[in-house]
């Protein structure tokens, strides 16, 4: 028999579980609200302002907590674990030890090469930064990750970030090279790195797409997206250049930028609309990929579903003045969790607890490169 207790187990032998260990079909759900979050919004914007940005990772630290605890599996809540000092650790050692170390790198090069020399090491330091995203990405996943609880059962993240950020940097080039269409394949291909080196104990997720995630049209939704936005761009160009509003907008013509401006807002909900389509479709693809320990994976996340999150909550961040980016956030991660699904039959006695605690400090890369969210 497992132990029962309640709380975390940091140990590593079986995990206390409550007495049913043994469960068919997990129902996902998040029953957050707008109110809390946006009161979590509002206090950490007006500290942030007082103490130079840096309560930033206590508020995000409360907001996960409460994020994490009114989602539920199986009508158990998931745990957060994190303390906004990680965070806050995390930030300082990524400043010390990559920021400063790549302007300086870029403000010498300003000083000390010819015009020349710098136009050659421009893109190198591109190709730099872009690894270091790929890198913070995985390191920011692995915090996350280990920071996350179920039933007492920490989730874990192995793998090399060197190794992710490197692969980032390759599919990266060759979907420029490709002019975008590896994109979608590129993508797939580095959620399955991430998957498939996951754990929740000491069962590891698997990255193998079924049936239903296969017939999901992600390469078709990728072509109506290319085409339209192509079609877009050039239309807006056309319309531009037909009304003579390039020359206009070069002698400073106020009226003119101001129909450029007007322009730009159809042409980006035209993109949007266009995007939409794919986003649920690879979603779901890679979702439907997922199983582990018996149980699979799958999402019903439609176009719609993100058309209107999406428009919903711009018009809450614009309306809150900023502070509902939090609350906005929120009801993107409760779209994605309430469409969730999660079938099959679990053991949960026959699970260990995972041995990597994880890093000791947060995701700074990612906050430092301003692509850490705050869930």
């Amino acid at each position: 028999m497992t132990e029962i207790s309640s709380g975390r187990d940091w140990g590593l032998g079986p995990v206390s579980q409550p007495a049913a260990t043994t469960t068919q079909d997990l129902k996902v759900a998040n029953d957050s609200t707008i109110g809390p979050m946006l009161w979590i919004g509002f206090y950490t914007s007006v500290l942030g302002f007082f103490t130079f940005t840096i309560f930033r990772f206590w508020g995000r630290t409360q907001f996960r907590r409460r994020l994490w605890s009114e989602t539920t599996v199986g009508d158990e809540p998931l745990e957060y674990t994190g303390r906004g000092m990680e965070l806050f650790l995390g930030a300082v050692l990524a400043i010390l030890t990559v920021m400063l170390p790549t302007i300086g790198s870029v403000v010498a090069a300003q000083l000390f090469l010819g015009a020349a020399a710098f136009a050659f090491v421009v893109p190198l330091i591109y190709l730099v930064v872009f690894f270091l995203i790929g890198a913070a990405v995985f390191l920011a996943r692995r915090y996350h990750l280990s920071r996350t609880t179920y039933r007492g059962v920490r989730f874990a993240q192995t793998g090399s970030a060197t190794a992710y950020g490197l692969k980032t940097l390759g599919y990266l080039l060759l979907t420029v090279l490709t002019l975008g269409w590896a994109g979608p394949w590129a993508r797939i291909r580095l959620s399955r790195n991430l998957w498939a080196k996951a754990c929740y104990g000491d069962e590891k997720f698997e990255f193998a797409p079924d049936e239903e995630a296969k017939r999901q049209p992600v390469y078709l939704s990728f072509a109506l997206m290319w085409v339209g936005g192509v079609a877009v761009y050039v239309g807006l160009i056309y319309t531009i250049y037909s009304l003579g509003l390039n020359d206009r907008i070069q002698s400073g013509d106020l009226g003119a930028i101001g129909i450029v401006y007007a322009l730009l807002l159809p042409a980006g909900i035209l993109i949007a609309v266009f995007s939409v389509w794919h986003e649920a479709a690879i979603t779901r693809r890679i979702t439907g990929s997922l199983s582990v320990a018996g149980l699979r994976l799958s999402s019903k996340i439609t176009a719609w579903d993100l058309v209107s999150v999406m428009i919903t909550n711009v018009l809450l961040v614009i309306f809150t003045l900023g502070f509902g980016f939090m609350a906005a956030q929120m009801r993107l991660w409760k779209l994605f969790a309430n469409r969730l699904r999660i079938e099959g039959t679990i053991d949960f006695a026959k699970i260990q607890q995972n041995a990597d605690r994880g890093p000791k400090h947060g995701e700074g890369m990612a906050d430092g490169l301003d692509i850490a969210a705050n869930f």
